[in-house]
């Protein structure tokens, strides 16, 4: 998301990395709760994706 609001595409170098993460976070979660996690953190401003990256969710 804050890629996208900065206008800043995924560098092509970067691309295999996210992939790979992405199919790791898939399989561990399941299609449906990895869907609604990533929804959740699409919405959250930089700022706080950057609070909960140190606090943990709920904080």
């Amino acid at each position: 998301a804050a890629r996208s609001a900065a206008g800043a595409p995924l560098p092509p170098a970067e691309r295999a990395d996210v992939d790979r993460i992405t199919a790791s976070a898939r399989a561990a979660l399941g299609a449906e709760a990895f869907s609604g996690a990533y929804a959740e953190g699409a919405r959250l401003t930089p700022e706080e994706a950057a609070r909960r990256a140190r606090t943990g969710p709920t904080s």
